[in-house]
């Protein structure tokens, strides 16, 4: 009997003290100001939705309070640091959608693509291409690192066949749309650094390899070898993929740029909807700032102007996600004009980019992941 009722006196203090520390993490949540920015992660939180009876009613309200509960929870990079400390310990080797292969190659899950909006995006190139017959349209689909790195994925690991995927793309946009494939010459350099460790993205390298894969195809003949030099800007870049999953995060990686060793390199780069010039294609104030793939482009906008010197009469659209801004200079010696459009941000159409810069030829240029979850593709490519 005195052991049931002790029992009961530790069962009531355990509930209690439960209780106070649930009261507590509350009080300290209302108190501590929200932050906009996990630095850690590298992402904006959420902010406190507003309450309306609107949201109440068909439930929006709840999902978002949950996220932002979550975000704004005090605490939450010590946290997440002991969990993923946790699972690492556990031998666990994926973290938020992100893998963790041989010698810490990170690598993102291969998604699988949303079927009514890519037939929708695939039926808008398709219509494009056909109504311009006289413009070159052109497709080069990168293939993500756990497509090409397949021998670094983690042991049991299982993928989405992402070649399979390119191969029905190319497949449904039959010849109104050239394929050119740099996948192939990619699974030729599997042992050099093409991929970054620690980021989605590929590196300067990688570019350069399909870049000249690509050349034939869009009519650059010239011999690459010495054509180009390479410079570091950064040895301390820390990419997106540790800061998603927590894991690699004292990992550092070199950034190269790649510059001409001929031509003349002098550009103009018109950020159109910000109003904003500059003459180069680096923007090395991101070299001081946590994103420093950044440094290309300065990152992603909705629509670029570039104005070369070269003398080809060539004027390029790039239709676009990141991968292309490590990409496009080894394009501006052979276009007097490259215009870039990133439909994830550009609010107009196809048909404002055609008349307003008479385009002499079409370029899609995206990463597998990205393109398989892009709905905004078919927006701006709808034929009128």
């Amino acid at each position: 009997m005195k052991n049931k009722r002790n029992r009961s006196m530790r069962e009531t203090l355990i509930g209690i003290l439960f209780v106070l520390i649930l009261f507590v993490f509350m009080l300290v949540n209302i108190i501590v100001p929200d932050k906009t920015k996990s630095e850690m992660e590298n992402r904006m939180l959420t902010t406190k939705p507003k309450l309306q009876w609107s949201s109440i009613v068909n439930g929006d309200y709840t999902k978002k309070f949950e996220n932002y509960m979550t975000d704004q929870f005090v605490g939450r990079d010590f946290w997440r640091k002991m969990k993923v400390a946790v699972d690492q310990i556990g031998g666990g080797r994926q973290e938020n959608g992100v893998l963790k292969g041989k010698k810490g190659q990170l690598m993102e899950q291969i998604e699988v693509a949303d079927k009514e909006h890519l037939a929708a995006n695939l039926k808008a190139i398709k219509s494009f291409a056909e109504s311009q017959s006289d413009i070159p349209v052109k497709m080069m689909l990168v293939p993500d690192a756990a497509n090409v790195l397949e021998k670094d994925l983690p042991a049991f690991a299982k993928v989405e066949d992402q070649t399979q995927m390119f191969s029905m793309v190319k497949k449904d946009l039959g010849d109104a749309v050239e394929w050119i494939d740099v996948a192939t010459e990619l699974s030729k350099h599997t042992n050099e650094k093409i991929y970054y460790k620690t980021d989605h993205h590929w590196t300067t390298l990688g570019a350069f390899y399909a870049f000249q894969a690509a050349a034939p195809s869009l009519g650059i003949t010239d011999d690459m070898s010495g054509k180009y030099v390479s410079y570091a800007v950064t040895d301390s870049f820390n990419g997106s993929l540790a800061s998603k999953s927590g894991m690699n995060l004292k990992e550092k990686e070199q950034i190269d740029i790649y510059v001409p060793t001929e031509e003349d390199t002098d550009l103009i780069v018109d950020y159109v909807d910000e109003g904003k010039r500059v003459t180069s294609l680096y923007n090395s104030s991101a070299l001081k700032e946590k994103d420093k793939y950044t440094v290309f482009l300065g990152g992603n906008y909705s629509l670029l102007d570039i104005r070369t010197v070269s003398t080809s009469k060539e004027k390029l659209l790039i239709v676009k996600d990141s991968f292309a801004n490590s990409f496009i200079p080894f394009l501006t010696p052979y276009y007097r004009e490259i215009v870039v459009v990133d439909p994830r941000y550009y609010s107009g159409t196809i048909n404002d980019l055609m008349d307003s810069y008479r385009i002499s030829e079409v370029l899609f240029l995206y990463s597998g992941n990205t393109f398989f979850k892009d709905n905004n593709i078919s927006g701006v490519f709808a034929v009128e």
